[in-house]
Formats: C-alpha cells, sequence, structure tokens
C-alpha cells in the first residue's frame, strides 16, 4: 500500500496526515481571508468557515510524497438554499454545488510530488466550509476503443484515416488551425492560406489538421456569387489538405433553414427544430421547414460525396456546442438535438451513401442527456478557450468526457485558444487525439494566444503530428464511386488495412467481421 505524507501548513501549526488516515483537512486550520470562523460541535473539529463576502478565500497547502490523481471532496454547509462554489487545485478550475450541510465530490484533480495548494472560492456567497477530503483516485476506467469506424460500410480512405486516430490515440497529438477568410484564396496550396501561414511563421511547421466550415454552403444566400466561392475554395483546400497527408476537418455553422434569416445563434434566430415535427415528436415531411432542413443535409451530403469520389476522406463535426444553447440546433434542449443530428447520420450515410467521414459528437462536460447513441459517432470532443498563454493540458475535461463515453471513444480538442503542453497532456494522462485552435484571419488572431516558444516547443516535439510528419500521404486508399449504405446490416468482412474480403476464408491473419477484431483460427 503506497503512503502519502501530507503537510498541512497555517500560520500556528503543522498536521500531518498518511494515506491510511481519513484524509480530512479542516478548514479553520488553513491559511483563510475574510472568512468567520464559526463554533458549533455539528462540524468536524467543531468550528467551520463562514464566507459571506464576495472576496472570501480558504487556501488548503499541503507537500504530498507521490505525484498522481486525487479525488476531492469538500464538507459544506450551504445557507438559505442551495450555493455554487469555486474551487482552484494548483492553477486547475473546478466548480461544485453545495446543497445544505454534507459532503461533495469536487472531482478528480492530479496532484504533484512536493507542494499543492487548494483554494476555495465563492461564487455566490453565505455558505461554510468544514473541510476538504483527498483520497487517491482509484478510477480504474480503460480505454476499449473500437478498431473500426461506427459506419460499416466505411470507405477504404475512411478506415485508413480512423485507424491512424485509433492507432496514435494516447501517444500522440495531431496539430490543427481552423481557417477563416478564403478571400484572396485563388489557388489549391492549403499551406498558403494565411491561418497556415501563421502557424508556420510561428512554429516552423505547418498543423497536420485543417478545419473548414460549410457555413456559406448552404441558407437563404448560399446561391450568391460570394459563398459559392467560399465553398469552392474550402473544397479545394479540403482536397490538397488530405493529398499533404492531412486531415480535413469540417464544422457546419448551419444558417437558418427556415430561410427567415442567415444566422445561426438562438438570440438573432427563431428557428426551432420542433417546427419541423408532429405533436407526437416524429418528423412532419410534408412542412416546408423539414424540407428546407433535408435540403440543406443533402447539400453537405453532396460536397462530402465530392470528396469521396476522389478518395479522400475528413471529420466531420455537425451541431456543435449544442449544450450550450447559443446556436439554434441547442435552445429546445437534449432531445430535438438527438433527432436531428440522428436524421443528419440517417440522412447522410444511410439515404446518400456518404461513407469517407469520421463523425465527432462535440459534447459539453456533463452532456449524457445529449449523447446520440455510441452508433453515431467515432470521436467525442470538447471545445475550450484557456486564458492567453494558458497551456494547461485540460486534464479535468478529459477525464469527464472520457467517463461520459465509458472510455469507448476517441477523445479530441476540437477548438481551443492557447495550445495545451505536450509535456503536460503526456504527465496529466490527457493525450488528446488532436487540437485545433480558431483561426487567426478575421482579427481573429488565436495564434497569436500561444507565444512563439511554445509553438516551436510543441510543434518540434515528435509527439506532435504535423504536416511534414505526414509526407508520405495515406498509403493506399484509392478513389472510388459511393458505395450504397448497407441497409440490410449484413456482416462485412474487411483485412486489418481496411479492404473488403468476399469471405474469411481470404484473411492471411487477424480480420474484421462486423466490427470486431478476429483470428484466422476462429
Amino acid at each position: 500500500m503506497r503512503t502519502l505524507i501530507y503537510t498541512i501548513l497555517t500560520a500556528c501549526c503543522m498536521c500531518i496526515s498518511t494515506a491510511a488516515d481519513a484524509m480530512r483537512l479542516e478548514a479553520e486550520a488553513a491559511n483563510h481571508s475574510n472568512c468567520t470562523v464559526v463554533a458549533d460541535s455539528k462540524y468536524s473539529g467543531g468550528k467551520a468557515l463562514e464566507l459571506t463576502e464576495n472576496n472570501a478565500r480558504i487556501n488548503f497547502a499541503y507537500n504530498a510524497t507521490e505525484r498522481g490523481k486525487y479525488d476531492i471532496y469538500v464538507g459544506h454547509d450551504a445557507l438559505y438554499g442551495d450555493k455554487i462554489v469555486n474551487v482552484t487545485i494548483n492553477g486547475t478550475n473546478g466548480t461544485f454545488t453545495a446543497k445544505g450541510r454534507s459532503e461533495t465530490k469536487v472531482g478528480t484533480y492530479f496532484m504533484q510530488e512536493g507542494n499543492n495548494t487548494i483554494t476555495v472560492i465563492p461564487s455566490w456567497t453565505w455558505f461554510r466550509i468544514d473541510y476538504i477530503r483527498i483520497e487517491p483516485s482509484e478510477n480504474t476506467l480503460k480505454f476499449d476503443i473500437s478498431p473500426c469506424p461506427v459506419d460499416p460500410d466505411a470507405t477504404e480512405a475512411a478506415r485508413l484515416m480512423y485507424d491512424f486516430l485509433y492507432t496514435n490515440f494516447g501517444k500522440k497529438t495531431i496539430s490543427g488551425i481552423m481557417t477563416g477568410d478564403m478571400s484572396g484564396v485563388t489557388g489549391s496550396d492549403v499551406r498558403q492560406h494565411p491561418d497556415m501561414k501563421a502557424v508556420y511563421n510561428a512554429s516552423g511547421k505547418y498543423p497536420a489538421l485543417v478545419g473548414f466550415d460549410f457555413m456559406n454552403t448552404t441558407g437563404r444566400s448560399e446561391d450568391t456569387q460570394w459563398n459559392k466561392e467560399y465553398t469552392d475554395a474550402v473544397m479545394r483546400l479540403a482536397r490538397d489538405t488530405y493529398r499533404r497527408g492531412g486531415l480535413p476537418n469540417f464544422t457546419w455553422h448551419w444558417r437558418d433553414p427556415s430561410r427567415k434569416t442567415e444566422e445561426f445563434y438562438t438570440d438573432q434566430s427563431q428557428m426551432k427544430i420542433t417546427d419541423a415535427m408532429n405533436a407526437d415528436g416524429t418528423w412532419n415531411t410534408s412542412s416546408t421547414l423539414y424540407k428546407y432542413i433535408l435540403k440543406d443535409i443533402n447539400t453537405v451530403a453532396t460536397c462530402l460525396l465530392a470528396l469521396q469520389k476522389d478518395g479522400i476522406a475528413c471529420t466531420f463535426r455537425p451541431l456543435h456546442e449544442a449544450s450550450g444553447g447559443w446556436f439554434w440546433w441547442g435552445r429546445e434542449g437534449a432531445k430535438p438535438f438527438k433527432q436531428l443530428y440522428k436524421l443528419i447520420y440517417h440522412q447522410m450515410v444511410e439515404v446518400r451513401g456518404v461513407h469517407n467521414v469520421i463523425w465527432i459528437w462535440n459534447a459539453g462536460e456533463n452532456d449524457a442527456d445529449w449523447n446520440p447513441g455510441d452508433e453515431y459517432y467515432d470521436v467525442v470532443s470538447a471545445d475550450i478557450y484557456n486564458s492567453n498563454f494558458d497551456y494547461q493540458s485540460n486534464y479535468i475535461t478529459f477525464d469527464q468526457l472520457k467517463r461520459l463515453t465509458g472510455g469507448k471513444k476517441i477523445i479530441a480538442l476540437s477548438e481551443n485558444g492557447p495550445i495545451p503542453d505536450i509535456d503536460r497532456e503526456v504527465e496529466e494522462e490527457a493525450v488528446w487525439s488532436w487540437w485545433m485552435p480558431w483561426y487567426q484571419t478575421w482579427n481573429g488572431r488565436f495564434v497569436d494566444k500561444t507565444s512563439r516558444e511554445q509553438w516551436q516547443k510543441c510543434m518540434n516535439d515528435p509527439r506532435i503530428i504535423t504536416l511534414e510528419s505526414q509526407a508520405t500521404g495515406w498509403g493506399t486508399a484509392q478513389a472510388i464511386a459511393p458505395i450504397p449504405a448497407n441497409k440490410n446490416k449484413e456482416p462485412r468482412i474487411y483485412s486489418m488495412s481496411g479492404h473488403v474480403l468476399s469471405d474469411k476464408e481470404q484473411a492471411t491473419g487477424p480480420y474484421i467481421e462486423d466490427g470486431i477484431k478476429r483470428i484466422q483460427s476462429e
């Protein structure tokens, strides 16, 4: 049994505990400011700290002999209703809701060997802190990710791309950048796009994953010259990204399908998913709005099929940041969102035959109710914008997404400001599949939120995949015609390289049958 020694430092006393003890650190013994000591036998140690001012602070300091992840609990007493409480652990922020007098788990946090600090700060005032309790984390959840994409009819290119993500996940992170402005883009060399050049100028290398947006592909103004030129440029650069060994990554800021506005934000549009539904929650397929929704889905599907015809695969993140509610597809809650997500997947994959896509569900940390279903996505992702020059790994969100999906999905950082430090990613066991800062163009300047020193450190680290490291390209994937959907869900047999086999007898070693890895002797 490993032993941990914590030294609790205060202005007037020192308390030593080990992992075998109930690791309880009394609030009144910690350094604190603008708090009131309340004596009451109902509290541990007979005292607690009351926080009634916004500038109140409690600092718990201790020394740990071993590094690792620990579960942190807070004993509290909420006065006059539930209270939101902020907690900072070695600079990593956490929040919990205090309900009455009880103990609440804040989360699982990484602790360094040596000095560590836990700070309690009010979000809402009028509550009491009795103690904090720390235990070595016993979370034994392991990753159990499928070696195959969710689409059983995925093209060879899609299978190669998924295998690339699957093989590198947990070991290396793919560098990325979102593109914005397409004005002035006349050629097809993705390296010449100003967002790509911004990363190159900062780091000396190009990112391997390049983000593109279908936001001007659909909507009331989709047929205008400017919108068409924007989408044409996106498609040219996506093709070039793939041909250079990179990963084209698509987002869709879906402009109001009703055509009443050109917006996608909730506060700028009255668009509701349920307006295209019957009273029983089924789709009203005869409604004008449903037909517009289907038209937009088909328009994007046509773009993806054009790439599929050329043997190109991509990642696709539809209906992103839904639970935040700031986009129309999230304004009505989880149920309509899930129905729309499934409609997109069904129409694209099962009706139109789009099979060159790695599907992404963009989730929040506590979005269990928003999960469209494990069979509809390959990757779960989060969007995190830290303060400028804050290179934390964001392991808290990484771990929450792992628990959210039962360890069954690849995890990506689909939007971010500063890039995570690769050393911290590895040390804190949060090696994202990829990260993708938002664009530098359109005055976004997100590349500038990471220092040149940090860019150069990460982009020249062998654990970061750049476009230069992908110079050999995608191997043997060939241009193909669209593949009909496997509507009968018959078992499909593939070699480990993704080639379709007529029967398992053709396999000379391991093979994949209906998404399950097998060997010939079986």
